[in-house]
């Protein structure tokens, strides 16, 4: 039994066929046999496409920082607190050195 191969859809072309979908004049249905694809990949795709709204819409700076980003955030306030340290102790010296 030969496997019928599944084409790929850049990102583009899967935008298309959302836009055909939401503005055409032709069926879910239809758009979909015209592409070759299920109704179920065309309601994944629009489901993809709207959280991806959502997100690109989302407030950013509320959004909860990652991992990484607090590690760099942590990495930067330790290395403030050092320059502070080292300039008090330089302050300190140059003070003991005018005496």
């Amino acid at each position: 039994m030969e496997k019928k191969s599944q084409r790929r859809f850049t990102p583009e072309e899967k935008f298309q066929i959302l836009q055909e979908g939401e503005y055409g004049n032709m069926s879910i249905n239809e758009i979909c046999r015209r592409h070759g694809i299920s109704t179920v990949t065309y309601y994944e795709w629009r489901k993809q496409a709207h959280h991806g709204m959502k997100e690109g819409l989302t407030d950013r700076r509320k959004h909860k920082k990652s991992h990484k980003e607090q590690e760099l955030e942590d990495e930067i306030k330790r290395l403030k607190n050092t320059i502070v340290e080292i300039t008090q102790e330089n302050v300190e010296l140059k003070k003991k050195n005018f005496i």
